[in-house]
């Protein structure tokens, strides 16, 4: 009987012990540490009841507003919020992570956020029609759009729209034509209804469209972001496993960044579950660590560069005190 009650002792101990161990863990709230450093602001537009107008952001941006796109009253003023970050920084410090819905990475070359608002309220696209932006010169080249989505987590990710439009001049008649863009698998139904004056038209089509390859059209505004990226080329992928042995840290924010991809991705994990699967790596890839003490606000973090001899290994974290300047340098390619 002592024997059994010294073993039942010696096992709600050990219960205790570890239960304590996972009491002492700080609460993990993920907070965004890189938020600070963002210095793009919105821009705002007041279009009030102006029918049409080329609207051009401090970056570059051009946005032909055309107030019949959308469901208005005739009294219903209008306001555009526009936020340009074509600066990689300024993705990475607001957390918008280049990885698609179906987790494929994407190299960046820009973020835009466009809204139309009327009496506070966002404005929709009526259906059918189409907005028309050109981003800065040479910011499409050999890139798709994507939309954002927000995962069950809140993160964002991108999902591919369809931009396989064409500009083409529509016969209204009586001499009458007017430029529209429409989808290329339309352009057998359009060019019956037009026999006439598709003759002239058909070599003018490609023409215009050479043009016009700097835009790219939205046929709905109900999202948050719109990304200029392309698909990034990704042979390797590791798993590997970290453990936190500070107990004042309850989780961390983590980055997988790369020296030579405007790339990234964003972890919110709690100390205790930092296990990785699938990592794409490609060229010097480094995975940092930011993670903080709410009590004494101090930061701490961990920058481990990422290789193949690192797959399925565990690894200690060797968390260190870094000030917000260096927290900032920290990040530089």
């Amino acid at each position: 009987m002592k024997i059994q009650h010294y073993l039942f002792t010696l096992i709600v101990a050990t219960l205790f012990l570890f239960s304590c161990q996972k009491e002492n863990r700080a609460l993990f709230i993920p907070t965004n540490h890189l938020a600070e450093f963002s210095n793009e602001e919105s821009q705002f537009v007041d279009l009030d009841m102006i029918e049409y107008k080329k609207i051009i952001g401090k970056h570059g941006t051009v946005i032909f507003y055309d107030r019949d796109l959308f469901e208005l009253k005739e009294t219903e003023k209008v306001q555009l919020e526009l936020i340009e970050l074509y600066d990689y920084n300024e993705i990475l410090y607001r957390n918008i992570q280049t990885l698609t819905t179906d987790n494929k990475l994407l190299e960046t070359s820009g973020v835009l956020k466009i809204v139309f608002t009327s009496n506070g309220k966002e404005l929709k696209l009526k259906k059918g029609e189409k907005l028309i932006i050109y981003p800065p010169k040479g910011k499409l080249r050999d890139n798709d759009i994507f939309l954002s989505e927000n995962d069950s987590l809140g993160n964002i990710k991108w999902e591919l729209t369809d931009q396989n439009y064409v500009y083409v001049q529509q016969d209204l008649g009586g001499g009458i034509t007017k430029s529209t863009t429409i989808h290329r698998d339309s352009l057998d139904d359009f060019r019956k209804k037009q026999q006439e004056y598709w003759r002239n038209q058909e070599l003018e089509i490609e023409y215009q469209n050479k043009l016009n390859r700097n835009y790219f059209i939205l046929t709905k505004n109900n999202y948050q972001w719109i990304n200029i990226d392309k698909l990034a080329l990704i042979k390797d992928k590791i798993n590997v496993n970290f453990k936190c042995n500070n107990n004042k840290i309850g989780g961390f924010n983590i980055y997988l960044v790369y020296e030579k991809l405007d790339a990234f991705i964003v972890y919110q994990r709690n100390a205790l579950h930092l296990n990785f699967e699938k990592l794409p790596i490609c060229g010097k890839t480094h995975l940092i660590f930011i993670g903080g003490n709410d009590d004494t606000k101090v930061v701490y973090y961990d920058k481990i560069e990422l290789n193949q001899s690192l797959s399925n290994t565990e690894l200690n974290l060797d968390l260190k005190k870094i000030s917000k300047e260096k927290l900032k340098n920290l990040f530089k390619k």
